[in-house]
């Protein structure tokens, strides 16, 4: 995959890959609310040797204390230590625990020691230090007897005592919380890529002119700029033949898109001619529930009673277009559009309409749009770009009958992505996308 292949991806998917930082980044911050707060005192030791007073004898005595000292680190924290200031101090924890809270380094080429302790309050942490550098000490002036009444060889001097710490020194909660982040991009960029992997849906109008056996005659991006220029180009391309007045648009998606309906209506009107669009979709989604036909009576009422649909037809002033909406339909309403009622209804709207628009439910939700196109002059199938799989597509085209001559093609229809606005508005919506 190139860089554009990545981009793409993200502004497919980012919604995972939020979804997947937002719940990395809570379990780390979950996480860091449960460790205990430690806080560390310090304190510095300078280890020196006794040595003559020529200048020779003190470098050599400053070589023995460097190589000592590499045993004085290990000596602060070992187990005698840790004994002596757990009973000295008498602590219920036992001598491990407090092993494993002290630590000693040593700066290199230096004679110094760093001895820190960690508590869990700040004056506990000043406390345990001193006695632990008090305990080490000690035990390097015992080791380091030569003889019962002589000095050490080697003394222990406290340079820095340890101050009581003003904040504290643990948990490093920023580093969770970076670290959840960061887990949270990488599983989100991986489950971003298998999802891409293992979604089915069209993309790109390329990848339907491999399989589809009728021609595409428009690219509709839905809110672009482009939009309406698209719907010209396909209202020209449809008014080559005259004869072409009743035109049935319906989906070839799982769901029904009446926008392509509805502009495609606008754009006929635009040029002065009389336009009618028929809500025919017996699923419940077609225009209707936009325009102002969506309380009165409309085709199922004049499927049902023999009535002139003149009175049915109401302006949508907004579009520009006049709309007989699908009206009250109940059970019968389905098996009535496949009667001659239905074609003549057609018959007395093409007497007053240069354009008749007929909306129809998706091929693979009803058979309407089957029986509709043999009452219509010519048939467009709508498919939406990344909410179709090749499969419904060919599934849709093998029920409505892939040699049926009223599909003279489809139109490819595509809405802008969603905005972060989107997401928290309809949070379920963008993750099925």
């Amino acid at each position: 995959m190139g860089l554009i292949d990545y981009w793409r991806l993200l502004r497919r998917r980012w919604p995972i890959i939020v979804a997947a930082v937002v719940i990395c980044a809570g379990a780390a911050y979950g996480y860091a609310g449960t460790l205990p707060t430690t806080y560390t005192a310090s304190s510095s030791v300078y280890v020196s040797m006794a040595t003559g007073t020529s200048v020779n004898d003190s470098y050599q005595g400053g070589l023995a204390a460097q190589q000592r000292v590499r045993s004085y680190v290990d000596l602060a924290n070992s187990v005698t230590v840790a004994t002596y200031v757990h009973d000295q101090l008498g602590l219920k924890t036992s001598v491990d625990d407090l092993r494993g809270r002290i630590s000693a380094v040593s700066p290199p080429a230096t004679t110094i020691i760093v001895i820190s302790v960690t508590d869990s309050t700040a004056t506990g942490a000043r406390t345990l230090t001193d006695e632990v550098v008090s305990q080490f000490r000690a035990l390097v002036s015992r080791l380091e007897v030569i003889q019962t009444d002589a000095a050490p060889a080697a003394r222990a001097e406290v340079i820095d005592k340890a101050q009581t710490p003003s904040q504290p020194s643990g948990p490093q909660k920023k580093r969770y919380y970076i670290l959840g982040v960061l887990a949270g991009l990488v599983l989100g960029l991986g489950a971003a890529l298998l999802r891409d992997k293992l979604d089915k849906r069209v993309r790109t109008s390329t990848e339907l002119e491999a399989f589809l056996p009728v021609p595409i005659l428009g690219i509709v991006d839905d809110g672009r700029p482009g939009a309406a220029g698209e719907l010209r180009r396909l209202r020209t391309r449809l008014t080559e033949d005259p004869e072409l007045v009743s035109l049935l648009v319906t989906s070839l998606s799982p769901s029904s898109e009446p926008d392509v309906a509805i502009g495609l209506a606008r754009t006929f009107a635009d040029t002065g001619a009389r336009v009618v669009l028929v809500d025919a979709d017996s699923t419940g989604h077609g225009s209707t529930r936009r325009s102002p036909a969506a309380a009165a009576a409309g085709l199922s009422e004049l499927l049902r009673n023999n009535t002139s649909p003149t009175a049915s037809v109401l302006a949508w002033p907004e579009v520009g277009i006049n709309v007989l909406g699908l009206g009250g339909m109940d059970f019968r309403t389905p098996d009535l559009l496949d009667s001659e009622r239905f074609s003549d209804i057609i018959s007395k709207l093409r007497t007053e309409f240069d354009h008749i628009i007929i909306e129809a439910a998706p091929v693979t939700a009803a058979a309407d749009a089957i029986a509709l196109a043999r009452r219509c002059d010519a048939t467009i199938g709508v498919i939406e770009l990344g909410q179709t799989t090749s499969s419904q597509v060919r599934g849709a085209l093998a029920t409505f009958g892939a040699d049926n001559k009223r599909m003279i093609g489809t139109v490819v229809f595509s809405r802008p992505p969603k905005t972060l606005g989107q997401l928290v508005k309809q949070p379920l919506n963008l993750v099925k996308r």
